[in-house]
């Protein structure tokens, strides 16, 4: 099913909200992305909210500031981050805002309608522009560089076949390699990125009367050749594994994990996340173990036979990708195996999701608290697999389903 137009626009803007293209107006408060002076963003609302400022280096997301605002009440936020960054709430949409040299305010009247900002020159040509008026008011460099992304993505919703495909995509890639500099502090390579992915699913890798299997490998070989094609344009920018990462999380997200798994297995140089390499756990017996529901806890000695701890981040999507690999391998083989995630978090419903992309499988989770704070205060690297009970390691293959 192909995404819609609205679906896929550059920033987070709800295409049915009353005054949406107005809202664009947040993108330009300044004359560009560049300058050496410390942003100071404004928020006043009506209404008491809880909010949190994101921003963007190439392809991490970071939370600048966070907080709640009374009813009536407003906070003033000091950050050195000069770029797009995102405003969200609660409950609500998020909201773009670009903070650069010049203070910008912006009035919450209820978080699920667009914020408004004091007009500017960029700001009047940029709304004009996106609402189809005369582009009246001041552009600034960096909001014509917004536009043309923007208009970049829009041109690849109608392709069809391979031909077009590539042609787009080397589009994508010779914009990226040109701008980087001027959009790593927005979202747009994340979202360009994203796209040349998603493009992949608009053509047919075949005629009619190819075999289905012959056309899976095509689609499957076309996606691996993309990722490569990626980290050999941002290898200068940005670390392989975090590039590899967010490429999982594209076909994670939306439960593909198969195809996720084979990317990571071609690509296993750079399918770890950093960090302390430990060789030595200790998993006491009273450990804290619940169901993939969250309830029926118990303490490890009870749960007999061979079992493997699997670590997991949900900042690391390999690690992800690996452990539901794992389970279904485990679960195919008929291996009377306990696979157990140990999630370096705080259990969340992000990990105990899990369970559901694990097919014929049941997974079980550490919930001990004292025991993560004492074991997990070092970032260690990830995927880990640590064999209890005489379990030998699977071999490398196991990344694969």
């Amino acid at each position: 099913m192909h995404p819609s137009p609205a679906a896929q626009l550059p920033y987070s803007v709800p295409s049915t909200a009353p005054g949406c293209l107005a809202l664009l107006v947040l993108l330009v408060l300044c004359c560009g992305a560049g300058a050496s002076t410390t942003p100071l963003l404004t928020l006043r609302s009506r209404t008491a909210v809880d909010f949190e400022l994101v921003g963007y280096d190439g392809l991490a997301e970071t939370v600048l500031s966070k907080g709640s605002i009374p009813a009536g009440g407003k906070q003033h936020i000091a950050t050195s981050y000069q770029g797009l960054a995102l405003l969200r709430f609660t409950s609500g949409p998020g909201y773009p805002v670009l903070l650069g040299d010049l203070p910008v305010t912006l009035d919450v009247a209820d978080p699920s309608e667009p914020p408004t900002v004091t007009g500017s020159g960029a700001n009047e040509f940029l709304s004009n522009r996106l609402a189809g008026n005369d582009p009246k008011g001041t552009p600034s460099d960096f909001a014509l560089l917004l536009l043309r992304s923007k208009e970049l993505l829009e041109s690849t919703y109608s392709i069809r076949t391979v031909p077009e495909l590539d042609a787009r995509k080397e589009e994508l890639h010779a914009f990226v390699r040109r701008h980087y500099a001027s959009l790593r502090h927005s979202d747009m390579v994340r979202r360009l990125i994203g796209q040349s992915f998603m493009m992949h699913e608009y053509v047919t890798y075949g005629d009619e009367g190819t075999p289905p299997a012959d056309i899976r490998a095509r689609y499957e070989q076309a996606v691996q050749n993309e990722v490569g094609a990626w980290m050999a344009l941002l290898r200068p920018h940005i670390l392989e594994p975090q590039i590899l990462n967010y490429c999982l999380s594209l076909y994670y997200q939306r439960g593909m994990v198969t195809l996720a798994a084979l990317i990571a297995e071609h690509f296993r140089h750079a399918a770890h996340c950093p960090g302390a390499a430990q060789e030595r756990w200790r998993f006491p017996p009273d450990l804290r173990v619940v169901e993939a529901d969250g309830r029926g806890e118990r303490p490890l000695a009870t749960i007999t036979g061979e079992k493997i701890i699997a670590f997991v981040s949900t900042d690391c999507p390999v690690s992800l990708v690996a452990t539901v690999a794992r389970a279904r391998q485990i679960a195919d083989q008929g291996q009377r195996v306990q696979l157990i995630v140990a999630p370096v978090q705080p259990l969340s419903t992000a990990h105990l999701g899990l369970n559901r992309m694990v097919h014929n499988g049941h997974l079980l989770f550490i919930d001990d608290e004292p025991w993560r704070n004492e074991h997990l205060a070092e970032t260690i690297r990830l995927p880990l697999f640590v064999p209890l009970g005489g379990t030998p390691p699977l071999p490398r293959r196991a990344l694969t389903d």
